[in-house]
Parts: C-alpha cells; structure tokens; sequence
C-alpha cells in the first residue's frame, strides 16, 4: 500500500460553476417566491398559526439587522450584503479546489445575500415571516435560513480540516519518529 496522500485519499470533488449557480439561484429565487406568496396572503404584523402557538407565520419588514440591529440601517446593510455577495464569488472562483460541502455553503450563503439584498434595494427592507415562537426566536425567512445553514456548514468544514490537519500531523511525527528511532 502507498503512503502518498493523493494516493491514499479520494480526489476533492469539484462543484461546477454551473451548478454552483443554479444552487444559487434556487436559493434566491425561493426565499423571493416564498415572500411574495407570504405577502399576498398576510398583512403586516398578521401571525397564523403553522404548529400551534410553536411556530408561526408572521409578516414583518426589517429596515435593520438581526435582531434589531441598526433598525434603520438598511443602507449600511446594502453595502455590507454587496460587500458579502462580492467576496463569496470571488473566494469560490479563487479557490482551485474546494470540497462539495465548502461549495455548497457557499451557494447557499450567497443566495440568501441575494434574496436579502433584493428586498433592501426593492423595498428598502427585508421581508419576514417564520417565526419560532416556541424559543422566542426573532422572525426571520428563507434566506437568514440559508445563510445560517451555509455558515454552519463552513464551521463544520473548518473543525473537519483542523481534524485532519492534526490527524495528518501526528501521522508524519510519528512516521519520523520511527525512522529515527
């Protein structure tokens, strides 16, 4: 058996642009469709409930943050979500390689930066309506969703890469241990 690492390890498998940005679009383009029908059905502050009292829909315009930040800030927000969609297409088309699971987080979290940014230069807010009650969790929508999701999925990745790293470490410390010794 070889002790080359390519050798040893599956190939990174690579997400094509194409996909990349179809996943995207997918993600911007529900989180939009699920506020438009949303908006069309409810009017503002309205609540239905989905699971009881646990969970919700509630239509909610945020000018701010999360969780109230800035409340009139969405013009600092635009520029932070331009800022954010520019750097995430950068680092993809940057990185020769990159894990399906770093891709993939990626397309999510660009995608919910797009379906944001779209509302604030549409409406001059973003549009909310899922509400957890259950764990007094502010109302937020598909796109905070994804972007959660694909940030949660980039710190995986991180803890998995410093696993291996140290993993691959320990390996080569020992490797050079036994030849010395």
């Amino acid at each position: 058996m070889s002790e080359n690492p390519s050798e040893t390890h599956s190939p990174i498998k690579r997400l094509r642009p194409s996909i990349f940005y179809v996943l995207v679009l997918l993600v911007a383009f529900g989180d939009q469709l699920t506020k438009s029908v949303i908006s069309r059905r409810l009017y503002l502050g309205e609540s239905i409930p989905i699971l009881g009292d646990a969970f919700r829909f509630t239509l909610a315009h945020n000018t701010g943050g999360a969780w109230g930040l800035l409340p009139s800030g969405n013009r600092i927000f635009v520029g932070i979500a331009l800022v954010a969609v520019l750097c995430i297409v950068l680092a993809y088309h940057r990185m020769r390689q990159m894990e399906m699971l770093m891709a993939g987080a990626f397309a999510l979290a660009l995608g919910g930066a797009l379906g944001n940014l779209v509302d604030r230069l549409r409406f001059g807010y973003v549009v909310d309506f899922l509400h957890a009650k259950i764990i007094n969790f502010p109302i937020f929508n598909v796109a905070d969703s994804a972007i959660s999701i694909g940030i949660c999925l980039l710190f995986l990745h991180f803890i998995r890469s410093v696993r291996e790293e140290s993993a691959a470490e320990r390996k080569k410390q020992a490797a050079q241990q036994e030849v010395q010794g």
